[in-house]
């Protein structure tokens, strides 16, 4: 007779794989970024980076409904959990509010000229812009005065602000979570084709720390 696997997971497992893949997603955002083009899928990423993170968070409470189940059991339940929750930033984000792991000032910021509602807007905007050919693209709320009858508008979805928005939100939950849970979110390279320089650079800028010294070359976090 062959033994069923009864391997259990734990929190802290499902909090890390759901943060790997945020931080996968940023530092996508943060080769678009680099390379100065298709701006749209810098801001994409930046959502889905930042809700996976919040996801990772929001299991982290759900823990009793998946840690004592067989390893099959609880990862079909944690995807379960997961998918509960949604993708709107806004209601991901207002639970977060209601456990106090955000504030009211963490959300009303401003970033350049955008207020912190109108940059949850524009991430919620760009997660579908930036697929699909919309009726009414979120830029034509920003029209640009002109002296002629064209009309322009400016794109927030290109512009460096939900980015800034997104990481230091983002960044606010992961410190939440290592202090909420006793979890340690390692800083490792999310793939090995990240070179270590890139890494380093994009280290530095997420996490707002210079000090490269305790990163690791591993492949995975």
């Amino acid at each position: 007779m062959v033994a069923k696997n009864k391997q259990k997971i734990n929190k802290q497992e499902v909090a890390q794989t759901w943060v790997f893949r945020g931080l996968k997603d940023f530092y996508i955002s943060f080769e678009f970024e680099d390379a100065n083009k298709w701006h749209e899928y810098s801001t994409f990423f930046c959502h889905q980076g930042l809700e996976k993170i919040c996801k990772a968070y929001l299991l982290l409470t759900e823990a009793s409904q998946y840690e004592n189940l067989t390893e099959k059991q609880a990862l079909e339940r944690v995807d379960k959990i997961a998918k509960g929750f949604g993708h709107e930033l806004r209601k991901l984000l207002g639970l977060l509010c209601l456990k106090g792991v955000l504030s009211s000032t963490d959300m009303s910021q401003k970033y350049e000229r955008f207020t912190g509602d109108e940059l949850i807007k524009i991430l919620e905007k760009a997660y579908t812009e930036s697929r699909y050919p919309v009726p009414e693209p979120v830029h034509r709320r920003y029209p640009i005065k002109t002296n002629s009858n064209l009309k322009m508008f400016e794109d927030p979805i290109g512009m460096t602000a939900p980015i800034k928005f997104s990481r230091k939100i983002a960044l606010k939950i992961l410190k939440k979570i290592e202090s909420d849970f006793s979890i340690v979110i390692p800083k490792n390279k999310v793939s090995s084709k990240v070179a270590d320089e890139d890494w380093i650079r994009f280290y530095n800028i997420f996490f707002g720390n210079n000090n490269s010294g305790d990163i690791k070359k591993s492949n995975a976090i």
